[in-house]
């Protein structure tokens, strides 16, 4: 156990790599004094066949090392060890060179986004000095085109102890080299091994991923959704206050069986992942693959620490060529938990081999086909800018806002910038506040667009009635929101002029009733005297073409008038023809201009007017939002200018 004098102040975790029998065991066992392979069969057998866990103590420096199997039947376990590493040993044998589960698992360590690390020519001992650098030389031919081709070599005995201190300080090197991990407050462990300690109860392994865990920590075991507590934290043995990303960790639960989990589930932060059997991703196809990926070929797919199986069904064409990427959605057998950014190894479906690597551009999304639309929101995910992606993603969240957590993972931004960015959002009226909720703009606006549309089928369906009653209308946006956003977004859409309120009913600002060739007469008429009438109209039944008509005639009448483009409703019993209008407007727009309050005496004087004239159209001007009263005054709202 280190003591508090010794305690390292970096930490990192290192995998090995390479092919079958290449001494990656004996070389991690001669660096750390500790045998990675656990298991009496892996032993007996000389062949590491799951993962094996050390540690090395250097000056200031923790590395973790994970070891992982080199025979190609144990690739997944492979990819689960490699997951979550920061830099990696890539062991080639001197006396075989390099082999094919060295080129698999380089572009592996590539498609991970493993980009640190060195490549370790073992079993020097056994070869002449020429071979040796024959095979470190075919090591960096291989590594050509891909990140690996920086890697230092370094060649050693791990048997004889030939140049292990020169590995030792190249990983330190490598290690002290590494960019800072952001220090998240989204924790999230992927579980390589669980196993019931006696007295203690159940224990999860892995590599943290993000974040820090500590003792008393609420978690979620996910994909089934389940909360526990962390009783214990240990790292490599030793009873910890807190494990950040970075280290390997052992957590004591409470709350969880042992049953109830498995190896490629995970740890988080509650809220921040959703399990889901959809995962939007850039697939890119390996250089080295005989043939292209054809849409919905059944893949594996190594996530984290979990294998599974799934559709792969290409969104832009019918395949992608070997080296070659496009937008892929992974439609997966069972649910999984995925972060925007986060990478993946895809495998043929009967594990024969690599078939590329894939970033999570959209986690947790719906079925999809290969649309257009599609496409687009994909490439507005993978910008640069990390507005554009926020915004990208309010405008697929629906009317609830989702947490900064949330968000976190569904835009790999850090939650503290989450909120910063929410904060610009709402600046530029793209966040907006309902009955005290913050809702997206974007989802208003999508509730608006259905709306429209069904208002549009309401008017082919009964062309002759006035439109729809505005309590049916509100009715079918509350049954897709809630009752606060339906009347939010009724009046957004009255505030862009979309739609029209005519008494009882709601109508595209568009739509004229479909009438028989008589009633259009007598609109017309209707229209015709109200322009005579000016600025001073009768009231509607005083009107010369209502007189004789039948009372249900004439309220038919009435709703034709308020969804005449060319008619305003000035008052409940009063009608006006839009020009007059207009000349009223123009008139009070002069009278409140540069912020000037004006009385009704003014408009009256303006007008030529009677008090008794100019009262219905002032309060006609605040209804309508063109003017706003204030005691015996009036100004212009921004409507107005």
């Amino acid at each position: 156990m280190l003591t508090a004098s010794a305690a390292p102040s970096r930490f990192a975790i290192v995998g090995t790599a390479g092919h079958i029998d290449h001494g990656k065991s004996t070389l991690v066992k001669a660096l750390t004094g500790t045998d990675p392979d656990r298991l009496p069969e892996e032993r007996a057998r000389g062949m590491t066949i799951d993962l094996g866990f050390a540690h090395l103590d250097l000056p200031g420096l923790r590395l973790a090392i994970v070891d992982v199997p080199g025979h190609e039947r144990f690739v997944r376990t492979m990819v689960a060890g490699a997951s979550g590493i920061d830099l990696a040993m890539l062991v080639v044998a001197a006396d075989d060179g390099v082999m094919p589960q060295t080129l698999e698992h380089m572009d592996i360590l590539d498609r991970l986004g493993v980009h640190h690390g060195v490549i370790v020519v073992s079993k020097a001992d056994a070869v002449s000095s020429e071979r040796l650098a024959e095979v470190a030389a075919a090591a960096k031919i291989a590594a050509q085109r891909t990140p690996l081709s920086d890697w230092p070599v370094v060649s050693v005995s791990a048997t004889r102890g030939d140049r292990l201190d020169e590995l030792r300080a190249t990983l330190k090197r490598i290690a002290e080299g590494l960019p800072e991990r952001a220090d998240s407050r989204l924790f999230r462990l992927a579980i390589d091994r669980v196993f019931t300690v006696r007295g203690r109860g159940t224990v999860v392994t892995g590599s943290v991923m993000h974040g820090r865990v500590a003792p008393g920590d609420l978690l979620e075991l996910l994909p089934r959704g389940l909360r526990c507590r962390a009783r214990e934290v240990q790292t490599h043995g030793d009873l910890a206050a807190e494990v950040a990303a970075g280290q390997r960790v052992a957590v004591n639960l409470t709350g969880v069986e042992r049953q109830q989990i498995e190896r490629g589930d995970e740890l988080a932060t509650p809220g921040a992942l959703v399990p889901t059997r959809y995962v939007d991703v850039r697939l890119h196809v390996g250089v080295r693959r005989a043939e292209p990926l054809r849409s919905h070929r059944r893949v594996r797919v190594c996530l984290g620490t979990r294998e599974e199986m799934a559709v792969a069904v290409c969104l832009e064409s019918d395949e992608i060529a070997p080296g070659a990427s496009a937008f892929v959605q992974l439609r997966l057998a069972r649910p999984v938990v995925a972060a925007y950014g986060q990478r993946m190894i895809i495998r043929e479906e009967n594990a024969s081999g690599t078939v590329g690597g894939a970033v999570v551009v959209r986690a947790a999304t719906s079925r999809l086909g290969p649309k257009p639309s599609i496409v687009e929101t994909m490439r507005s995910m993978e910008s640069s800018d990390p507005l554009v992606r926020l915004d990208t993603v309010l405008r697929q969240t629906g009317l609830s806002l989702p947490s900064p957590l949330r968000l976190a993972s569904l835009t790999g931004l850090e939650p503290r910038a989450v909120e910063a960015h929410l904060e610009t959002l709402r600046c530029d009226g793209r966040l907006l506040v309902v009955d005290g909720t913050e809702v997206p703009a974007a989802a208003i606006d999508d509730l608006c667009g259905r709306g429209l549309a069904h208002l549009e089928r309401n008017h082919r369906r009964v062309p002759q009635a006035p439109g729809l009653l505005a309590d049916r209308f509100i009715g079918w946006l509350d049954r897709r929101s809630s009752p606060a956003i339906a009347r939010a977004a009724l009046a957004r859409l009255r505030t862009r002029g979309d739609v029209v309120v005519r008494g009882p009913f709601v109508a595209l600002a568009r739509f004229r009733p479909a009438l028989a060739p008589e009633d259009e007469r007598i609109l017309q008429r209707v229209v015709d005297e109200l322009a005579d009438a000016g600025l001073d109209p009768p009231e509607f039944e005083r009107l010369t073409v209502v007189a004789g008509l039948t009372p249900a005639r004439t309220a038919a009448l009435r709703e034709w008038a308020r969804s005449e483009p060319e008619i305003v409703q000035v008052s409940s019993h009063t009608f006006a023809h839009r020009s007059a209008a207009e000349r009223v407007r123009q008139v009070v727009r002069e009278l409140g201009g540069g912020g000037r309050r004006f009385r009704l005496a003014d408009v009256r004087d303006a007008l030529s007017l009677s008090r008794r004239c100019v009262l219905p159209w002032l309060e006609y001007l605040d209804r309508t939002g063109f003017t706003r009263r204030v005691g015996d005054e009036r100004v212009l709202t921004e409507k107005a200018l």
